[in-house]
């Protein structure tokens, strides 16, 4: 991961593609649904994308509707997002955030650095800023297997077990809270009931180490550890702080949508997980509101 200031995120890959090719797949919603979205749509014509052009763009719970500020063809392209998530209760939050999009020619390859910025200076900017970095990161990972494999592997690239939570690295605020050092565990902001890690113990307010006998510093840790689950049915040792106190549980982990933002929209319309998440929200204690009290 590059180190940047904490109100933005870049990731940067060498394609080897044409940047016509690579142009096309970063600017255009055509091009957007060959590896990323389910379906994205534009104002204006698509494979022409010109300032003022809205794009509406969909990732499974994740809606996206970005105007088109800065357009130089095969070079440049800035777009000013404006996301909608699905909380854990089911309920909609926006984020606003700008990516920019950089190409540049190296060779037979293209260089593409793609740069989120504007993540709010709290917990769930910091959230959000972890997610949408490793999901960029996954994303990017997919658009090479297309361009370069003809592969669509996103399916497999999302399809990660889950625990059922919400969490970030260890900020300043919650190494305090938790007498855990700053970058030295995972936060748990939520635990969904019944979630792999609600059947484990976990709760929220719980800092994670490891898993399975390895370190999650940070969120990314935290998911290339998960990732490396994929297609096995494991359960694991995990060792965690509560209350200052070292503890360790076994958790099974799961693929269910209800613990994870890969949804088929096709299969499972958007709804319906939205009320499958405010009737888990509902068996939530009111001490459990940490979504609605900084909403």
């Amino acid at each position: 991961m590059i180190t940047c200031p904490n109100d933005r995120s870049l990731n940067i890959t060498y394609l080897e593609a044409p940047i016509e090719q690579v142009w096309w797949s970063v600017a255009t919603p055509s091009g957007s649904n060959s590896y990323l979205t389910f379906y994205g749509t534009t104002t204006g014509i698509d494979g022409e994308p010109k300032v003022g052009d809205m794009y509406h763009y969909n990732y499974g719970d994740i809606n996206n509707v970005t105007t088109v500020k800065v357009c130089e063809p095969y070079a440049l392209m800035t777009l000013a997002d404006e996301y909608e998530s699905m909380d854990p209760d089911g309920q909609m939050r926006k984020y606003i955030v700008q990516t920019t999009y950089r190409l540049e020619a190296a060779g037979e390859f293209t260089k593409l650095e793609l740069e989120v910025k504007g993540f709010e200076d709290n917990t769930h900017g910091q959230w959000f800023r972890e997610c949408l970095e490793m999901g960029w990161r996954r994303s990017l990972m997919n658009l090479k297997s297309v361009l370069e494999l003809g592969l669509d592997l996103r399916t497999e690239m999302f399809s990660f077990p889950r625990m059922g939570v919400v969490n970030c690295t260890v900020n300043q605020e919650q190494s305090k809270q938790t007498g855990t050092a700053e970058a030295a565990g995972n936060y748990l902001m939520e635990v969904f009931p019944n979630s792999p890690a609600d059947q484990a113990g976990l709760q929220k307010g719980d800092v994670i180490l490891s898993i399975g006998g390895k370190p999650v510093n940070n969120y990314r840790e935290f998911v290339r550890v998960v990732s490396s689950y994929y297609g096995k049915q494991a359960s694991e040792e995990v060792v965690y702080i509560r209350n200052g106190t070292q503890q360790q549980s076994t958790i099974v982990f799961s693929i269910d949508d209800t613990f994870t933002g890969l949804v088929d929209i096709e299969d499972t319309p958007l709804e319906e997980v939205r009320k499958k998440r405010e009737e888990l929200a509902r068996q939530r204690s009111a001490s459990g509101a940490m979504w609605k009290e900084q909403s």
